[in-house]
């Protein structure tokens, strides 16, 4: 079975972090291995205690990840801090494996997640980068793109600082329909659906997650966004049966 490295902080309201990632792995039918990087308390509604795990003891977590049968893929979503960033792509940057990184920045409710001033250490080790409007305007530490040129430029920067292919996830905008554009050395790759009249926390992670585990069985980087963001869209959906 695929085995998929999962990065990231617990969520105790189950509703986002490594719990939502765990779950997502089980409908691919892949065995998660899961690395804390932080203890959250937290509601749909705020984050109410974040405890960060020292960089030290998650490097003891992920290198013995890799005694053994090693991960096909990884997913990095929160960690915390600059430090712990660097002590990550640290361990990781002796792997070829695939890498999605989704820079979680701030919980949905608006609480910080992220203090340290970047993630660069981890996007220059990443396969794939999945931050939506707001993450990528953050990290570039410019307004949040409006239409698809804004996009594009936005895109071309981050995949300057040493991504391969940069996915911007388009949930953030404004229009009738919700489109994702990935951004690879192949081109310009449109996923588009209908907006959903509602949202669902841990969105972000089912997404980057999905497309791990589509990468660790192997499938090319845009077959493998075209299958999480259908696999996120049915999710979503589903979220709004009674």
């Amino acid at each position: 079975m695929t085995r998929v490295l999962l990065i990231g902080g617990t969520d105790s309201s189950g509703g986002a972090g490594l719990m939502r990632d765990g779950a997502v792995t089980f409908d691919f039918d892949c065995v998660p291995l899961p690395i804390v990087t932080a203890v959250t308390a937290q509601t749909d509604q705020a984050v109410q205690v974040v405890h960060l795990v020292p960089p030290e003891i998650v490097v003891a977590q992920l290198k013995t990840a890799f005694v053994g049968d090693p991960p096909d893929a990884v997913k990095i979503g929160m960690v915390g801090t600059r430090e712990c960033a660097r002590a990550v792509a640290s361990v990781l940057m002796n792997y070829r494996i695939p890498i999605v990184l989704d820079p979680v920045l701030h919980a949905s409710s608006g609480a910080a997640l992220y203090a340290g001033g970047g993630v660069s250490p981890l996007t220059k080790i990443a396969t794939l980068l999945t931050p939506n409007l707001n993450e990528a305007a953050a990290l570039l530490n410019r307004r949040p793109a409006t239409d698809d040129d804004d996009i594009a430029d936005q895109a071309r920067a981050l995949r300057a600082r040493g991504v391969n292919a940069v996915l911007m996830k388009g949930g953030h905008s404004q229009d009738h329909e919700c489109t994702d554009h990935l951004f690879d050395a192949g081109g310009h790759h449109l996923f588009t659906g209908k907006r959903q009249p509602m949202t669902r926390r841990g969105t972000g992670c089912t997404l980057a997650t999905a497309i791990a585990c589509r990468l660790g069985a192997h499938r090319q980087l845009v077959d493998a966004c075209r299958d999480a963001f259908d696999y996120t869209k049915m999710w979503i959906s589903a979220g709004q049966l009674p």
